[in-house]
């Protein structure tokens, strides 16, 4: 934009230019060659300016793909976020029932151990019972 306005001074320059040295006995076809360089040079400078132009319009006529590109790929990410949120609550649950069957075998193995703590006592007791009873059958053999 800067050097389509210093295009356009340097033109007006040289057209208001033109005149004062068409005056000072220079020939008519000089003037026109020079008419005729700042007129292609505006040209040129048109050209330009249209074509940054066409250029600007190309790139704001791909903005909406982007948009949605960016709002796809933002969509895709949403659904991966909503699908960690799901497994996430998913492995809470599960940890939380973990810790609660956890607490159960404790119990239960609570509970073994008193059994066996019982079983130790009655076994023992049944094992002086029958040393017991042994030593009742032996003495009866050995006094007959």
């Amino acid at each position: 934009m800067l050097r389509r306005g210093s295009l356009i001074v340097v033109g007006l320059v040289f057209l208001l230019a033109a005149p004062a040295f068409a005056q000072k006995s220079t020939p008519a076809s000089r003037a026109a060659d020079e008419q005729r360089a700042l007129l292609n040079q505006m040209a040129e400078a048109q050209k330009w300016a249209g074509e940054q132009l066409w250029h600007m319009k190309e790139g704001i006529d791909a903005v909406p793909g982007m948009i949605s590109e960016l709002k796809d790929a933002n969509a895709a990410r949403d659904a991966d976020v909503q699908k960690l949120r799901d497994e996430v609550k998913g492995l809470y649950v599960e940890t939380s029932s973990l810790r609660q069957e956890l607490e159960e075998l404790k119990n239960d193995i609570g509970g073994v151990n008193a059994n066996v703590s019982g079983f130790r006592t009655f076994s023992g007791f049944f094992i002086a019972v029958m040393i017991l009873l042994l030593a009742v059958i032996f003495i009866m053999t050995i006094r007959r």
